[in-house]
């Protein structure tokens, strides 16, 4: 049989000291900035982020009671009269819809559209650089395209002033939201 070595356990170490309860909180308060943080443009963030809003804000209740108020039209006044005379699937069918387009609406309301995250100040001014180095003394602005090779085949990135960074195919930077997307 295998001697099992036990080691004494001090129990004054078992105590918690007001002082190591201070530091465990201020750990637990300095977690790591999100993107979303740090960058956030003219957006508004809910639910620690994952719901994200315009900060336009009469346009998503304007749409939404634009919607209620003649969905509801619709399935008070003219429902009961297709019900009577026509067939049941009609106003079925508009239910459907309805919820569809509430549901897509909301989907698209509170989710992001896509923001891509702005280069820090380190990777500006990796790019500022670049540029210093390769000509003059004097001040230019970075190239306004890139091209890359990806897949065997060239891709033009376009360089948006704003965010610093070169934004791949299919984005641009939206005016409302200060963002690329």
């Amino acid at each position: 049989m295998k001697n099992c070595e036990y080691q004494q356990i001090d129990p004054r170490a078992l105590s918690v000291s007001p002082l190591s309860v201070q530091n465990h909180a201020e750990k637990k308060v300095q977690r790591p900035r999100r993107k979303w943080e740090v960058f956030p443009g003219k957006n508004r963030f809910f639910c620690d982020g994952r719901l994200i809003l315009a900060r336009q804000n009469g346009v998503l209740p304007l749409t939404l009671g634009l919607i209620l108020v003649t969905s509801g039209l619709f399935f008070a006044f003219d429902c009961p009269f297709l019900v009577t005379h026509l067939t049941v699937f009609i106003p079925v069918i508009g239910g459907v819809l309805f919820v569809f387009v509430v549901t897509s609406l909301l989907r698209t309301s509170f989710t992001d559209p896509g923001i891509l995250p702005r280069a820090t100040a380190d990777e500006a001014a990796d790019i500022e650089r670049q540029i210093d180095s390769s000509g003059s003394s004097t001040y230019r602005p970075p190239p306004r395209t890139k091209e890359i090779l990806i897949n065997q085949q060239v891709v033009k990135l376009k360089y948006c002033f704003t965010c610093k960074m070169f934004r791949p195919p299919r984005t641009s930077h939206c005016s409302l939201c200060d963002n690329c997307v």
